[in-house]
């Protein structure tokens, strides 16, 4: 079990409430749980942030870290991709897209069948 980014979708997906889910996808280079948004015109961008260690020194053991990765300075970037990202939820059920990008702007989204994952 890994780490996962999460994707929101605003480009018009061809099933009823499916732009209204967030995603989980392992198919973009952060895997820090960072944000990722296709917009409505099909552009991919990211959730940009600096990293501030914020933690309490005089904390002992696991509570030492809280705050060692701060997200500060937080902006939407564009992603200029080209490739596929698989993006997919389990609520209500098992949903998984393929979007492929060329230089960042979605070509083409597909709604896979619900036997490739869970």
């Amino acid at each position: 079990m890994g780490l996962f980014d999460e994707i929101t979708c605003r480009y018009p997906l061809p099933l009823e409430g499916a732009n209204a889910l967030v995603y989980q996808t392992k198919d973009t280079p952060e895997q820090w749980i960072d944000r990722y948004e296709i917009r409505e015109d099909g552009t991919l961008w990211h959730e940009a942030y600096d990293v501030e260690d914020r933690s309490d020194p005089g904390k002992e053991g696991l509570s030492r870290l809280i705050g060692s990765r701060a997200r500060m300075n937080q902006r939407w970037e564009p992603v200029r991709l080209t490739g596929e990202i698989r993006f997919y939820t389990d609520k209500p059920r098992w949903i998984e897209w393929s979007a492929y990008f060329v230089n960042g702007v979605l070509n083409q989204v597909h709604l896979l069948p619900e036997e490739s994952g869970g």
